[in-house]
């Protein structure tokens, strides 16, 4: 397994999604990634129905990670510190190709719809992470992804025919498959998303999704065990809400 050493950032290319946002919501991250110390040396913003070329320009860059905003996220001023401040704390873990953003709602509670899903069959980094004041990642959907060029060289870019969050979702989990490829949530990397969380009554396409995401190459014969039953379990969770509501 690679272990990885203190390191520094490096360069740092950040690309701003427009497919699901408003004009006003991108420009809100554009601002708070002009006053975010390190600032990024790129800040790219590709047209709605761009693509996949938008990272193709944030690859071409040569920058050694992408920062992955959903065009909803707007990250604190010490987003990009805090990511610093836990590369050079990962001595000993395996070096990160992804590191996330803890994802608020205005209210500063953990955002629904960007919640992370945690490592947690790995029980060694899983203790080395939670030491260092982070959480291993198995997957994460978007907002504030930070990935190393390294992930897109070796996997390829995330999917085009899912929405951005799954696309996001899908993608990490492919990356941070096996043992040796890890990811952490940073928690004192903060970002704010300014949409209120989907309806519960509206998350069945959420659970469909990710229904639909087992069947693919991400995740081995135990985690869709596992999947399966938050599947259901949410399934069954979205229809008493609808219930009560009645």
């Amino acid at each position: 397994m690679r272990r990885g050493h203190s390191e520094r950032l490096g360069g740092v290319c950040a690309l701003v999604g427009t497919r699901s946002s408003r004009p006003e919501h991108v420009r809100a991250t554009r601002d708070a990634l002009a006053i975010t110390v390190p600032s990024p040396d790129h800040v790219l913003t590709p047209a709605p129905d761009d693509g996949a070329g938008g990272l193709a320009a944030a690859l071409a860059t040569r920058a050694d990670w992408v920062w992955l905003f959903d065009g909803v996220t707007v990250p604190a001023p010490g987003a990009c510190a805090a990511f610093e401040v836990a590369l050079e704390r990962l001595a000993g873990l395996p070096a990160p190709l992804v590191l996330a953003s803890k994802v608020l709602d205005g209210r500063g509670a953990l955002h629904p719809d960007a919640a992370p899903r945690h490592e947690i069959f790995e029980k060694d980094l899983t203790v080395g992470a939670v030491e260092r004041g982070l959480v291993q990642l198995r997957a994460a959907p978007s907002g504030s992804l930070l990935i190393r060029r390294e992930a897109f060289e070796r996997f390829g870019l995330p999917r085009t025919d899912l929405s951005p969050s799954w696309a996001a979702f899908e993608f990490t989990a492919r990356v941070l498959q096996a043992h040796e490829d890890t990811g952490y949530l940073v928690p004192s990397s903060l970002a704010v998303r300014v949409v209120p969380p989907r309806p519960a009554g509206r998350r069945g396409g959420a659970v469909r999704a990710r229904a639909r995401l087992l069947a693919g190459p991400a995740w081995n014969a135990t985690e869709r065990l596992w999947e399966g039953f938050l599947v259901a379990e949410g399934a069954v969770r979205g229809v008493r809400e609808s219930a009560r509501r009645v």
